[in-house]
């Protein structure tokens, strides 16, 4: 027996809402939520699975300090929010999730999708394929930033930090050290001053008088170099 012949006789794909037939759908509600809006927090029950019609949402993981770093990537082409909890019957979200540009989704009982899901083979086994990719680009990994360089780290932290802090005229103020940084991203001090430097000569960041500063401006380029590499 061939197992790549299986594979190519049996195929699935990430469970969206899609895979919802019409009676399914009907019973959901139609949300949009703002960049930057929390969809999901993290210890929530699991009362709901948001499908995605449109929009990207990212999930975060906290560090020592109070602030977060993205980790995963959703969008309607690779699955739905809230189903990893309802599968494996885990009664708090393991991830705040957060809106990175303005998503709308179908808001669904979880209840009524996992019945539906337990009652049709297809769904099934397109959960099965969701979560087994998912562990597999993940396993030995704590999160998807540990594939990346460590500018691309330092972004991350910058971006998150620019997310939960005040702004003056659009401007947050970086009062983290450096050996802060490297302990949240999982980088060394080294790392962290080179990839300062790095962003500083590029634009993305500005220093005065030893203040470390991120604008609206800077804060846009830096998303749009890191949001990429989170569907790798």
């Amino acid at each position: 027996m061939d197992l790549k012949k299986l594979w190519s006789k049996n195929t699935y794909d990430f469970f969206t809402l899609s895979d919802l037939p019409v009676e399914i759908r009907k019973k959901g509600t139609v949300v949009t939520y703002p960049p930057r809006s929390v969809i999901i927090n993290r210890g929530d029950f699991p009362e709901h699975i948001y499908f995605l019609e449109s929009g990207t949402a990212l999930g975060t993981r906290e560090y020592t300090d109070g602030n977060n770093y993205y980790y995963f990537k959703i969008t309607k082409e690779n699955g739905a929010l809230g189903l990893l909890e309802v599968l494996s019957h885990k009664p708090r979200s393991v991830a705040t999730v957060v809106a990175s540009t303005e998503v709308r989704v179908l808001k669904i009982k979880s209840s009524v999708v996992y019945d539906f899901i337990l009652k049709d083979k297809k769904s099934l086994f397109d959960c099965l394929y969701t979560v087994a990719n998912d562990l597999y680009y993940r396993s030995g990994n704590d999160g998807i930033l540990y594939y990346q360089r460590g500018l691309d780290r330092v972004r991350y932290y910058l971006i998150q930090y620019y997310d939960t802090h005040e702004k003056v005229d659009g401007r947050v103020y970086v009062v983290s050290d450096y050996q802060t940084i490297a302990a949240n991203i999982g980088v060394s001090v080294r790392t962290v001053v080179r990839g300062m430097a790095k962003l500083k000569e590029q634009g993305e960041v500005t220093s005065f008088k030893k203040k470390l500063s991120v604008s609206k401006e800077q804060y846009d380029i830096m998303l749009a170099s890191v949001l990429p590499l989170l569907s790798k």
